[in-house]
């Protein structure tokens, strides 16, 4: 009889244990420790923005602060400090997806928009139409949204610690990160002044999952997405096309490992440039966090009138050897250590000895003028392009905002998901370090800033359009003119 009660409740008792609402200060201590001594043994950016004794004390004060059992989220809020502390974009904490990333998960459906230190709604995917764009936010669930976005930058991380980057996120991608601090719920409170109206409205609405704001967003603000590689002339008479870049990443449906979608659609956005003689190409790079690498050397192959190479150095602490090439792979965890034979202290390295890598592009190389447009959501793979191009004297004129990544290169390439033993959480780390070939290495711009900088307002917010753009197109019209002249 008891083998049988125990056979019932084994399943009950593993239950609990998937579902743990709650630790002791002896299990986050733990993982705390845990966390610490796999990121000192293999991230490779461990005490690069912040040094040892300063990490140290943001451990130990936390550490010494975890004296009661702690609920799921606000264990998860102590854990995601010492993961933004490390002070890089490509690290970060996640928690089980069974828990919080579940298929029909429900979000705040507002997106919004921070102008002059007032908060906007930039994209509303409530129920509730009359909630119009444009709309200054004041609050949720009666708590003041500046106040509100402080808190939920504790799980942006940025490199060396970007405020523009962390202001970025907490705002542009509100709904993610209020259910990283708030968990899901069911519905929320929104207190707002519609626009050119003093009057406070306070409705309680219902949140939505993805596929709900899916619809919506097709139906409501078609006209607003922005396609990846999307080509569209701006100003027939002045040659004036802007194309859109919004991620490195562009794969087809069936193994396309190499991403030779993006290669092929590429050449036909060029093609077509070519063919409809664009003397003034706009590439708006803005909210396009990276990817595919290769894909930066494909890009920059139409603009380049030199050949490149993209890489200069790529590092990888020794400890962290068999992690990027494990020990089951045939071939690599032999060939892997000739090909990076360096060594500094405890990193191994090689260096690219070639600066020819990359040849431009011949049948379809574009020689007009190029203006870049960037904020604080380019990252990774796109400050890698910026980066090289500006090197490279590409760009007529970068405009916009202080993009999100560091120029002189990033922690990225290969990466480790790990788990922690007690909260299970995942905590996302790079493996390599990897620095950009610069011939003119930047020394107090270390994030690429712009020649113009130009900034949201919200009166595009009511009209469906951007700034950044109108400006770019308006001055290119003013430098012709004034050229015929």
């Amino acid at each position: 009889m008891k083998k049988l009660i125990t056979l019932l409740l084994f399943p009950l008792f593993l239950q609990a244990q998937k579902s743990k609402d709650i630790f002791t200060p002896e299990e986050i201590r733990a993982d705390m420790a845990f966390l610490k001594k796999r990121f000192e043994k293999i991230h490779p950016g461990m005490y690069y923005y912040m040094s040892r004794e300063a990490y140290n004390q943001v451990y130990d004060s936390l550490y010494n602060s975890v004296n009661q059992p702690l609920s799921y989220l606000e264990t998860f809020r102590v854990l995601s400090q010492l993961v933004t502390k490390v002070k890089d974009g490509h690290t970060n904490l996640r928690y089980d997806k069974k828990r919080f990333d579940k298929k029909n998960a429900k979000f705040v459906p507002f997106y919004l928009r921070k102008i002059d230190g007032k908060f906007y709604l930039a994209l509303n995917y409530s129920a509730d139409s009359t909630i119009i764009r444009g709309s200054e936010v004041l609050a949720f669930n009666d708590e003041p949204v500046g106040q509100l976005i402080q808190k939920l930058k504790v799980f942006i991380s940025s490199d060396k610690d970007n405020e523009h980057v962390k202001d970025y996120y907490a705002v542009s991608a509100f709904p993610t990160y209020h259910k990283r601090y708030f968990g899901e719920v069911d519905s929320i409170k929104i207190s707002y002044r519609l626009p050119k109206n003093d009057t406070v409205f306070s409705k309680k609405v219902a949140c939505q999952t993805n596929n709900e704001i899916i619809k919506i967003d097709k139906k409501r603000y078609k006209n607003l997405n922005r396609p990846n590689l999307s080509l569209k002339i701006m100003d027939s008479v002045n040659h004036i096309a802007k194309l859109d870049i919004t991620s490195f990443s562009m794969s087809g449906k069936f193994l396309d490992v190499s991403e030779q979608k993006f290669k092929r659609v590429l050449r036909a956005r060029f093609k077509t440039i070519k063919q409809l003689k664009v003397e003034h190409l706009i590439v708006d790079f803005r909210g396009n966090g990276g990817g595919y690498i290769p894909n930066v050397s494909r890009f920059l192959k139409y603009l380049s009138p030199k050949p490149f190479t993209l890489a200069d150095t790529i590092a990888f602490k020794k400890k962290a050897y068999f992690a990027i090439f494990k020990p089951y792979y045939f071939g690599p965890p032999v060939t892997m250590w000739v090909g990076f034979m360096k060594r500094d202290g405890e990193f191994m390295y090689r260096v690219n000895k070639r600066n020819d890598r990359h040849k431009p592009e011949k049948q379809l190389a574009y020689r007009g003028k190029t203006y870049f447009l960037t904020d604080p959501g380019c990252y990774s793979a796109t400050t890698f392009t910026l980066s090289m191009a500006k090197d490279l004297g590409i760009p007529e004129k970068i405009i916009g905002q202080q993009v999100g990544g560091a120029s002189w290169g990033s922690f990225a390439v290969n990466w480790q998901n790990f788990k922690l033993p007690h909260t299970k959480f995942i905590v996302h780390t790079p493996l390599m370090k990897l620095n950009h070939r610069l011939s003119n290495r930047p020394t107090n711009d270390f994030f690429i800033q712009p020649d113009y900088e130009v900034n949201r307002n919200a009166e595009e917010l009511l009209k469906n359009n951007t700034s950044v753009i109108d400006f770019t197109v308006e001055m290119i019209k003013q430098s012709k003119a004034m050229q015929e002249k």
